[in-house]
Parts: structure tokens; C-alpha cells; sequence
């Protein structure tokens, strides 16, 4: 592997692991706003930050009707119904359910791909650090808590999210090829937020500005729109390019460990041992998986 390859993968992998430690903390920031916004005005709001974060960033205009509906697609697939499933999963079931769930994307991801591109297969060592990683999940999840209560409806939903960013993450390389991760990650907003207006309508609830025009409130806003949204997405999509679909989903894994870390950070929260056990497995899952220097036959250069 040349040096340029190289420099292109450690970025690639920075990129990821910068933007799955900015998701873990996005749910504590989101937790706080909810107590005043809908989870579908929050969604809203985050499209709009960052469509227009994006714009001051690259302001460069394109339009042509056949790849504006591909746009719509996959908006639809990574923004409305993503946000949509997983935050409604949340009022039917428990979190612990929905975080296990929707961890289940990098799996989701690797059986599409493999389906789609006969000739591309997860390596063995891949396939153990994708399942020691989704255990290591499970662990860091449950935390010491034992109990799993099963809610059909809301872990279908949550299943569903999970399925709609693994479809997400399947054509995103494609646009990617054509596109730059500026103007694929601003379009996403735009119709995110169009996608989701109808649904902001047919809630039929007033934003309460009142409430959430404070530092606090602004802060957090700006950090889940600019942050989470408008840069996130810009450098997830960039790692994807990068370093090839399957190992940038990988980092997904990362999102409930940064989570509890971040909480116990600021709420002083307890990491039991089963909780400890669970970090250990998720990074040493990563690393084995990304310890096969082939991920597929077909993308053995990108990655």
C-alpha cells in the first residue's frame, strides 16, 4: 500500500471515529430538547441548521431532475425514515431495545452489500469482528442490567431503522462516486427538511421558541445541526469514499459505548463490569476486522 493509500485510510478512519463520538453525545444533547420539542420539530429544526451551515460552506448550486430524485430517495431512507423510526421505536419500547436494534446496521449493511455484489463476501476475520463487536454492544448497553423486555411494534421500528441506514449506507457509495460529500450532505437536508414538513404539519404543534431561545437551548441546537448533522455527515460520507462502506458502518458500533462513556462523564453514572466487558469487545472487534487489509474482492482498493 502506498503512502497516499495510507494517508487516505488513517483519514478515512479519523473521519469515522470523529463522527461516531459526535452521535454518542448527540443522544444526551437530544434527551435534553425533547422535554420540550417533539421528536419530529427537533428533526426538522436539525435539516434546517444544517442546510443552511452547509450552503455558507459550499455554496454551489446544482439541479438536474433525474439525480434530484435520487437525492429524494435517499434523503427519505437516511433522514425522515431513519430519525422517523427510531425516535417513534423510542415511545413504544425501551431505549435498551432500540440501541440494540439499531446497532444491528452494520450487519444489515454487510448482508446487502454481499447480495448486491455476488462476488463480494466479508473476510473471516471481518465476519468474527463484526459479531464479537455487535456482542460487545449488547454489553455496553445492558450495563449490568439484565432485563430485556420485547415490544414487537416498537422493535420493528427500531429494526427498520436500522434497515433504512443499511440501504442508506449501499447507495450513498454510488452517489459518492458522482458527487462531492458537500453537496451529497446538502442535499440530504434539503429533502430531509422537505420530507419531514408534512409531517411537522400534520403534528399540528406550535414550536415553542419561547423555551428553547437560550444559551442552553441555541448551544445545543447548533451543536446537533452544525455538528451532528451538517459536519457529520459530511466526513461520514467522505470516510465511506475513503475507506470503503463496510468499515466506516463499523464505527456505528462505537456510538453506545461513546454514549455510556459520555454519560457516566456527566452524570456520574456507574460502568459496571458487564459494561467494561462490553468496550473491550467493540474495539477489539473493530481492530479485527479492520486488521484483514482486504474488505472486499471487488473494493480491495479502496479500503
Amino acid at each position: 500500500m502506498s503512502r497516499t493509500d495510507q494517508s487516505k485510510n488513517i483519514i478515512g478512519h479519523l473521519f469515522a471515529a470523529f463522527t461516531v463520538t459526535a452521535w454518542g453525545t448527540s443522544f444526551l444533547v437530544s434527551k435534553n430538547l425533547l422535554t420540550h420539542l417533539t421528536p419530529t420539530q427537533l428533526m426538522w429544526m436539525r435539516f434546517v441548521i444544517a442546510y443552511i451551515a452547509l450552503w455558507i460552506i459550499h455554496p454551489v448550486w446544482y439541479f438536474q431532475w433525474k439525480n434530484e430524485l435520487r437525492f429524494l430517495a435517499l434523503a427519505l431512507v437516511s433522514n425522515t425514515l431513519y430519525f422517523y423510526t427510531e425516535n417513534t421505536a423510542l415511545t413504544l419500547t425501551q431505549a435498551t431495545n432500540v440501541s440494540i436494534l439499531v446497532s444491528t446496521a452494520p450487519i444489515l449493511s454487510a448482508i446487502l452489500l454481499s447480495l448486491s455484489r455476488k462476488k463480494e463476501v466479508l473476510s473471516r476475520h471481518q465476519k468474527i469482528g463484526y459479531v464479537v463487536a455487535f456482542i460487545g454492544v449488547i454489553f455496553v448497553v445492558l450495563n449490568g442490567a439484565l432485563v430485556l423486555h420485547l415490544r414487537p411494534a416498537g422493535d420493528l421500528l427500531a429494526l427498520a431503522s436500522a434497515m433504512s441506514w443499511a440501504v442508506y449506507s449501499l447507495f450513498a457509495r454510488t452517489m459518492l462516486e458522482r458527487f462531492d460529500s458537500f453537496l451529497v450532505s446538502r442535499k440530504l437536508m434539503l429533502y430531509g427538511i422537505i420530507s419531514a414538513f408534512p409531517m411537522l404539519l400534520a403534528e399540528g404543534q406550535r414550536i415553542p421558541l419561547s423555551a428553547i431561545l437560550n444559551s442552553m437551548g441555541v448551544v445545543s441546537l447548533f451543536y446537533l445541526g452544525i455538528i451532528c448533522s451538517a459536519l457529520c455527515y459530511v466526513l461520514w460520507n467522505s470516510a465511506i469514499a475513503r475507506i470503503g462502506t463496510l468499515r466506516t458502518n463499523l464505527y456505528i458500533y462505537a456510538v453506545p459505548l461513546v454514549t455510556m462513556l459520555a454519560g457516566t462523564l456527566l452524570r456520574f453514572e456507574k460502568v459496571t463490569g458487564m459494561g467494561l466487558l462490553g468496550i473491550v469487545l467493540v474495539v477489539g472487534g473493530m481492530v479485527l476486522s479492520n486488521l484483514e487489509r482486504t474488505e472486499l474482492q471487488r473494493d480491495n482498493k479502496d479500503v
